[in-house]
């Protein structure tokens, strides 16, 4: 694991000396039509609490394709369309630092790529998805191609350090350890997860903010999915260290923006589990 930095062109124009900050989380419907909805209503509660940091779901700028077991490489090429489409809106944001994902093909691969955009800077990719599940309603292993490198590495955005667990990849908690070795603040976990495991997926974030010893955000999809299937919801923001939910969303509050303190990822390095060698 490495450390990519900001002392270059990119990301560079506001450095967060101060390590107060506001994050926001979300759930934003699969359905197309009441996306565009939730995209309104987000926009305003933006410009209502001014956050920092805004991280949205897994791929949330079209419908999840991986539902169907068979490929279909038109549907490819409209995912990367449409989530092309709304970059401009992701531009047009009043917030410094937007993570999400979106689908990518480079060659004859597809790929789940985690980017964050920085307000009037441009784009950086993060990594690509590594874990995928195969069943009902996640056919991913079918669909999409592993990062070749699983390049876990931290990114410093204003000072502050972030890193990227793309939804199943969550599970794969060494990560977790690792980013809080290397000394990450903020644990960013875009999700695609559906109703009947929303508890799982919750004590799932939690626990790595213990073991990161950093806050964990996590924005899902919400709302009605192909053939009866129910998405999850329930962003939530965790803290380092006990792992407490300092908020989670829902159907009636769709976002939610909260204050962390990054002074207390830096604190929690040397308490427990992170201080254990291993």
């Amino acid at each position: 694991m490495t450390r990519q930095t900001t002392s270059g062109p990119f990301l560079s124009n506001c450095l967060l000396k101060l390590y107060d900050m506001k994050v926001t989380v979300c759930e934003l419907s699969d359905n197309e039509l009441h996306f565009v909805e939730d995209w309104n209503k987000l926009k305003t509660h933006l410009q209502t609490y001014k956050p920092n940091l805004l991280l949205l779901p897994e791929m949330p700028f079209c419908k999840w394709i991986a539902t169907e077991k068979v490929v279909n490489e038109s549907t490819k090429t409209q995912s990367v369309k449409k989530h092309e489409k709304w970059m401009r809106e992701i531009e047009q944001l009043k917030v410094t630092y937007t993570i999400y994902s979106k689908p990518v093909i480079k060659g004859d691969q597809f790929f789940n790529t985690a980017f964050v955009y920085e307000k009037g800077v441009g784009h950086h990719e993060i990594h690509s998805k590594c874990f995928f599940p195969e069943e009902d309603h996640f056919w991913e292993e079918t669909w999409y191609d592993p990062d070749p490198h699983k390049a876990f590495d931290l990114l410093d955005i204003g000072g502050i350090r972030i890193g990227v667990l793309l939804c199943t990849e969550m599970w794969f908690t060494q990560y977790a350890r690792e980013y809080g070795k290397h000394g990450i603040d903020i644990l960013l976990c875009p999700r695609a997860t559906g109703l009947a495991s929303v508890s799982q997926w919750t004590r799932c974030g939690q626990t790595l903010a213990i073991i990161s010893g950093a806050y964990c955000l996590s924005s899902n999809r919400s709302g009605n999915g192909d053939n009866g299937f129910q998405w999850g919801g329930n962003g939530l923001i965790a803290t380092p260290v006990t792992g407490n939910l300092s908020g989670v969303t829902s159907a009636g509050e769709k976002f939610i923006t909260r204050d962390i303190d990054v002074l207390k990822s830096r604190e929690a390095k040397n308490k427990y589990p992170l201080y254990v060698n291993a």
